[in-house]
């Protein structure tokens, strides 16, 4: 039986987010796929799709050869949740409703209007969490993950 799905942000969309906030961390400098990859836990294939879809919304900005890679596009405090989880997955807007059938009728709902109150409420949250606010509320003696991951690949000898 499939999980409940009230609410529902596709892999992709999360991939988006954890990728802005890895560029984010790399403070300007260009980061290749595969280390990108590597920081966040994802497939390098599903990540360049992501990637693709984030250059393409003018978010991220991509670099072609051997010492390219990924870089923000724009200011970590200028991309919200929102717009990230759009580039990805299209448009969202506070009119949804999880629980919505063909043969429903918003005037008669049986939630009242608590579930638009909080759909409402949702996507307001996605407009206003930034990549920036996830450096600000991390902890202080946590390493951002880019130098960990490029330092760790370092020591390799790699």
């Amino acid at each position: 039986m499939p999980a409940n799905g009230i609410i529902h942000l596709s892999d992709a969309s999360l991939i988006a987010i954890h990728a802005l906030v890895g560029l984010a961390d790399a403070e300007g400098r260009l980061v290749q796929g595969r280390d990108l990859a590597a920081i966040i836990d994802a497939s390098e294939n599903h990540l360049a799709k992501v990637m693709q879809r984030l250059v393409r919304a003018s978010i991220v900005r991509s670099v072609k050869g051997p010492n390219g890679g990924f870089a923000l596009d724009k200011r970590p405090e200028d991309i919200s949740f929102k717009e990230a989880i759009e580039a990805v997955d299209g448009p969202i807007s506070s009119g949804f409703c999880p629980f919505r059938t063909d043969r429903c009728n918003p005037n008669n709902c049986i939630f009242g209007k608590e579930i638009s109150k909080h759909a409402f409420e949702l996507v307001a949250y996605l407009s206003q969490r930034t990549v920036a606010d996830i450096a600000r509320e991390r902890a202080p003696d946590s390493p951002p993950a880019y130098h960990a991951v490029i330092g760790n690949r370092t020591k390799r000898g790699a």
